[in-house]
């Protein structure tokens, strides 16, 4: 295995730690913290945008990305690493666990809860992800194999 191809591997699972890091620190904020971190972002992205957004709203679009983007990132972990047919599934089930996790971890945080809904909404974002880097790969793989019948590596 080529040098490069490690690194590659070994980046792409530190940024899966890293989002999963990300994710949790923002699940251990008290639910007061959370909320008046919620209020100011929209607040700033209402006047930047010049537009009006519901609070719930913005927090079930926030948790529906930062769960595409770890599923994003696990797909493509996953697949640089063991390049598995059974990467979408693995992607999905590992970030849609991982959403299960979150919200047991939320348990013991002062104000927060335990919410099936949540991890509803974290396994959307999750299935969101992998079907976008599902589409990529191929997009991507069609490019390649396109590109060698020309004679291009």
């Amino acid at each position: 295995m080529k040098k490069g191809r490690k690194i590659y591997m070994l980046i792409s699972w530190i940024l899966v730690l890293i989002c999963m890091g990300i994710i949790f620190s923002l699940s251990a904020q008290i639910a007061e913290e959370s909320q008046d971190l919620s209020d100011s972002f929209i607040r700033n992205l209402c006047e930047f945008l010049g537009i009006e957004l519901k609070s719930d709203f913005v927090r079930t679009m926030a948790h529906m990305l930062e769960f595409m983007g770890l599923s994003l990132l696990i797909f493509n972990a996953v697949y640089s690493t063991w390049n598995l047919k059974l990467t979408p599934i693995i992607a999905f089930v590992g970030t849609s666990l991982y959403a299960i996790t979150d919200e047991i971890h939320q348990i013991f945080v002062p104000g927060r809860a335990f919410q099936i809904s949540d991890i509803l909404v974290d396994s959307i974002g999750a299935l969101t992800g992998v079907i976008a880097s599902f589409v990529t790969l191929k997009i991507i793989l069609s490019i390649k194999k396109r590109g060698n019948k020309n004679g291009n590596t």
